[in-house]
């Protein structure tokens, strides 16, 4: 890999003074312009050298440098093989490679790939230096690196453009065109033929035939870099239809439950962009074939909408939550018909039991669609005040916001409290002490849960039509309390005013909280999971020690996204504290 990478990059340097002669119109093209609408994947990279100066400079890169597969990266042998280069560059010519490389793709890269219905895929690499010297400064290193390569020129409509051929064995050929401080490099000459075909057209004053099928100018493309965040460092854009053969040719004979190939086939396009200022995140658009969905999406996408309303009630010391409107039954149907019919018959009987207990509604056509509209969870650490122990405690709650769903309502408690007796039951013929279902009602609520002498705590509660399920009951409590509180500032709320404001699905990890946890509490939080075993919880304390050093390379981790009639749109990353 490191040596197809260097042999890419030298290639590059071999950009000469043969370049296409034109006139040049005062807006000069840019490179995604040169691209086809038809590419299969498009990568961009704009400003690149004063990206990289600022991401050198930014918090991302301070906490990159203590991070410790970086640290590790940096005394590999591959980097030490790259640092020799750079040493024997600057030896040869005053400037590291990676100066030259910075300046060579200054202003922009461009990567295209190709993927025809025959033959292999192809690609071209599209550039713009930061001047023309960069171009000059760079033919100089690759003449003293390698001047074994034969070089032939050749034209095209007149223009001309460079021929870089190994020598025998070897039938390997490069092919670079340039004009001014742009060039483009390909090992299939067709692609090169086309750029300057392109560059042309856009560069006349009148002339603009060969430029009405550009990336540049795509509907699909211009959509999705408008839905996308501006402030990126790097954009990605991917057509769907051009990997279908090679999906479809590596998913047969898959005994995978979901089918790749057939899910990608309702996608038209994946477009992302990456931003590097206040962490590493990813923001993605996936523009889907509407004919091509599946029944039940329109009432996917109904259920979708709007904001749960759970996500404003989760705790500031919660480490990790999710929250969500989502029709969750689907894909467990889905999930349900892949599996073997063994499996299928094992899970048949336990659907009877809680359908049994749960006033014959069935778990997947009927319980689940209603729970599924608005739910939020999330996990705490607290410290029990008889004991001073440190436990895990938490809470997943849901809210029924439509009046025919008082009868679930009462079903659904009727269920869960047969499942707590069951319980009871179980724990008391298994445990030492008698273990009982405690109850208790207010004016506004009423709560359910496991006496103290059961191993786990666990109860429920109701207020108005919000189901709370917690570890235990003060949990249950204080989050059924907070249906009527304001929320407190958190953490997550500031994360999502500045990553993903728009999402109503989310899943989160707070990692700044996390590794301050594991930092105090780490030892006691191995007890826990290894309650019998001396040895494994000292293992598991070793390697929550291991991971806090990973958790510091950013203050959050999450997943968010939204679902729409015609797209989705995904978030995902870790993001830092805002200064």
């Amino acid at each position: 890999m490191f040596k197809c990478l260097v042999t890419l990059l030298l290639c590059v340097f071999l950009v000469a003074s043969v370049g296409m002669s034109q006139t040049v119109r005062a807006q000069a093209p840019t490179a995604v312009d040169l691209v086809t609408a038809d590419v299969a994947l498009c990568l961009e990279v704009s400003s690149l050298d004063e990206t990289w100066t600022r991401f050198e400079a930014g918090p991302c890169m301070d906490r990159l440098r203590t991070f410790p597969p970086f640290q590790r990266l940096l005394e590999s042998g591959g980097f030490q093989q790259w640092q020799a280069v750079e040493d024997h560059v600057a030896r040869q010519t005053g400037t590291k490679l990676s100066s030259q490389l910075r300046a060579l793709f200054g202003r922009s890269l461009v990567l295209a790939i190709y993927v025809p219905r025959e033959g292999n895929p192809r690609g071209i690499l599209i550039g713009e230096a930061i001047d023309e010297a960069a171009i000059q400064t760079a033919l100089a290193t690759w003449s003293k690196l390698d001047p074994s390569a034969v070089l032939s020129k050749k034209s095209h409509h007149g223009h001309g453009y460079l021929q870089r051929k190994k020598q025998a064995p070897s039938t390997e050929s490069a092919f670079i065109a340039i004009t001014d401080r742009r060039f483009a490099i390909s090992d299939n000459e067709p692609l090169i033929h086309d750029v300057i075909d392109r560059f042309v057209s856009l560069s006349s004053e009148t002339s603009q035939s060969s430029t009405t099928d550009s990336l540049a100018v795509s509907p699909r493309f211009i959509q999705n870099r408008r839905r996308l965040k501006t402030d990126g460092v790097a954009y990605l854009h991917i057509n769907a239809r051009p990997w279908d053969r090679g999906l479809e040719e590596s998913s047969q004979g898959s005994n995978d439950p979901i089918n790749i190939a057939e899910v990608w086939k309702r996608v038209n396009s994946v477009s992302a962009c990456l931003q590097l200022d206040e962490g590493i995140v990813c923001d993605a658009v996936v523009d889907l074939e509407t004919s091509r969905l599946p029944h039940g999406w329109t009432k996917l996408v109904a259920t979708a909408a709007g904001s749960s309303s759970w996500v404003s009630r989760i705790p500031a010391e919660s480490l990790m939550a999710i929250s969500g409107r989502i029709e969750l039954a689907p894909m467990l149907r889905h999930l349900f018909n892949q599996i073997s019919a063994k499996d299928q018959a094992e899970l048949t009987k336990v659907r009877r039991i809680v359908q049994s207990q749960f006033a014959g509604k069935d778990l997947l056509e009927t319980i689940l669609p209603v729970l599924g509209r608005d739910f939020g969870g999330f996990v705490i650490t607290r410290t029990d005040k008889q004991t001073n122990k440190v436990t895990m405690d938490g809470a997943l709650g849901f809210s029924l916001g439509s009046p025919s769903d008082h009868e679930m309502l009462t079903d659904i408690d009727h269920g869960l409290d047969s499942g707590l007796r069951l319980l009871a039951a179980y724990h008391s013929v298994e445990g030492e002490q008698m273990v009982t279902v405690q109850r208790e009602q207010t004016e506004t609520m009423q709560l359910r849960s496991l006496s103290k002498a059961a191993p786990f705590p666990i109860a429920y509660g109701i207020k108005g039509s919000n189901i709370v399920v917690a570890g235990s009951p003060d949990q249950l409590k204080q989050s059924l309390q907070s249906l009527d509180q304001l929320v407190n500032p958190s953490r997550l709320a500031g994360h999502s005013s500045r990553f993903f404001s728009d999402a109503n699905q989310l899943i989160w990890l707070d990692t700044a909280r996390l590794r301050q946890v594991l930092e105090r509490q780490g030892t006691e939080i191995a007890q826990i999971f290894a309650p019998n075993s001396a040895n494994e919880a000292s293992r598991l304390a070793q390697r929550f020690e291991h991971a806090r050093h990973y958790l510091a390379l950013v203050d959050s981790l999450f997943i968010a996204g939204r679902i729409e009639s015609d797209h989705l749109r995904i978030t995902f990353g870790g993001g830092l504290d805002a200064k």
